[in-house]
This record gives C-alpha cells, structure tokens and sequence, in this order.
C-alpha cells in the first residue's frame, strides 16, 4: 500500500492535538477504508478514525477524551455532559459509561438516543472549557452523574472529584438544593452526602457505594493502628465499624493490582506481598480488630458480599 501524503499528514495532525482523524475528501475517505480493511487504521466512532498502533496504546479514558475533541471540533455548540464530563475532567468514571458520548439537549426537543450518542435536558446549565471542549461546570456533572448512574458508581466520580480538589465539600453539600427542576434528587443528595476526599481511589469509593446500598455503611475510612512488630509503622485499614460493644471491624479492599502491579508491591513477589497481609492481619487482631476483606468481584455479588459481612459481624443498618 503506497504512501498517502493528506492521509499521513492528517492522521500526524490528529496524534498532535490528542483527537481522531475525520477524513473529508473522498481521496482520503477511500484510502482510509482500504487501511481500516488492512488492519493498520482502527474506526473508533462514528467518521473517526486513528492508527491502530496508536489507539491501542492509550487507555480508555484517554481514547473517549481524545474523540469528545474531535466531536468538539465538528459541532463546536455541543456541550458535554454526564459521565462524559467527568471524564473530560479526568474522575474515576466506570469503564461502563465510556459510551454513549453525553451531550446536553434542550428540554422538549425530541431527539434519539443511540449506544454512541446520549443527551441529557437542560435548559441554561453552566458550562466551563477544557482545552477548547465545551462541558458542564463540575457541580452540575457530578450532580447528573448522582441522579443517573447507580451509587457505587457516582460515588467514585464525587470521592475523586473531592480528592483532586475540583469541588470543596461544604460547596458539594449545598449543590443538590440549588437545582431546582431535578428528577432523583433524592440520590443526588445520598450520593453527595457520602462523597469524602480520603477514599483513595475508584475502586474503593465503588465498595463504600455497594457496602451502602446493602445495608452495611462504612462508619470511617483510612483509619491507622500503630504496628506491635515495628514502632516505627502504621497500619491503615481502608474502612472501619465500631460495633455496639465497642469492637471493631476493619474492612480491607483489594484490588488485584496490590498483587500485580509493581508500584504497590515495591518490586516483591507475591509470596512476600501475602506474608505482609497475614502479619498485618495478626497485628490488627491482637489489637481486638477483626479484619473482613473483600475483593472488587464481589461487588457484583452484593448477597455473597452480604454473608461475608455478616459472618463477620460487622454492624448492619
């Protein structure tokens, strides 16, 4: 297949400004069809394109920011909403919402929605720009992310947001009661009541949503014991329930990536990463701290998740 000057220079433009590539011409249009069939230049959305090389090297975040730029550049009025905002404002937003693209609609217009397009009524909501993208200012996306998508996940967009300093928790709390036509209220006012800076990540915001919404809320979280072994260490439990005699129960999320991913191992192996947990374990038992762990499958399993809970004895609401 022989060199195609536009192609290659509009294929380098895109890489550079971080979008997809739309080609226009029917030249273009042909000869980025023969690639798409060759295996070299990947469809990503609809008219959007991007070297295969390249796409698969970025990750989903950053493959949804990267084609909000370029439906940025061809319908400049859109403004991107929902979980695309939060996105674009870089929260842990669920791979779940990577698609449809959200967009805010006029309310009353009669518009479809499509696995690739979403629109969200709203009649002058305040927006912001993020490198020339049109969104949803930050209190009004987490305020649709909490009336449209489950608890555990809003929760984990809201924790982030906090955590990153986008909004500042008495500013949050207010937000709900300012918007005055709102369908769910009531989940966005759950939602943001719970939100808290010192979750430390998307995974455990989720939990503390699931742990919530079956009937076992997290009384504290990120909470430290002082190491019986090592004066010098803590320990740090990721939740934590004082039940009524005054016992505690330290919740521990695990992500696998404790396990896999070099950064949160400092380079051990397995084994040795196991061995920590378990003296860790011991550790907080002989403080009377019993420990539950639980595992980001789990979450799907809310009943099994329950049984754990309660073998376990930790106060339930």
């Amino acid at each position: 297949m022989g060199t195609h000057h536009s192609l290659e220079m509009l294929f380098d433009a895109a890489q550079q400004e971080q979008r997809c590539a739309a080609p226009r011409t029917d030249t273009d249009i042909k000869a980025v069809s023969r690639r798409v069939h060759a295996g070299t230049i990947q469809r990503v959305y609809r008219g959007l394109y991007a070297r295969k090389q390249y796409w698969d090297a970025l990750n989903p975040h950053e493959r949804v920011r990267h084609i909000v730029r370029s439906l940025a550049l061809q319908h400049p009025n859109w403004i991107f909403c929902g979980p695309t905002a939060a996105i674009m404002y870089g929260l842990d937003c669920s791979y779940r919402f990577l698609l449809p693209i959200c967009i805010v609609a006029k309310p009353g217009v009669h518009v479809r929605n499509t696995p690739q397009l979403a629109h969200y009524a709203m009649a002058y909501p305040e927006t912001t720009a993020i490198g020339g993208v049109t969104v949803t200012a930050p209190l009004r996306t987490l305020f649709d992310c909490a009336t449209r998508l489950p608890l555990r996940f809003s929760l984990a967009i809201l924790d982030s947001a906090l955590r990153k300093q986008i909004v500042e928790q008495p500013t949050l709390a207010a937000y709900p009661h300012t918007v005055k036509y709102a369908r769910n209220r009531q989940a966005a006012l759950r939602a943001f009541s719970l939100a808290d800076a010192r979750s430390e990540n998307g995974g455990e915001s989720e939990a503390r949503g699931v742990l919530t919404e079956i009937g076992y809320p997290v009384h504290d979280l990120q909470i430290t014991f002082p190491c019986l072994t090592h004066p010098s260490r803590n320990h740090r439990v990721d939740f934590l329930w004082v039940r009524e005699d005054g016992t505690k129960v330290a919740g521990e999320f695990d992500g696998v990536r404790k396990y896999v991913d070099p950064d949160m191992t400092s380079r051990q192996d397995i084994r040795a990463v196991v061995m920590q947990e378990r003296e860790r374990e011991h550790c907080l038992e002989q403080q009377k701290v019993d420990v539950v762990r639980m595992f980001y499958d789990e979450l799907n399993r809310p009943n099994q998740l329950a049984a754990k809970l309660e073998a376990k004895r930790v106060p339930h609401v």
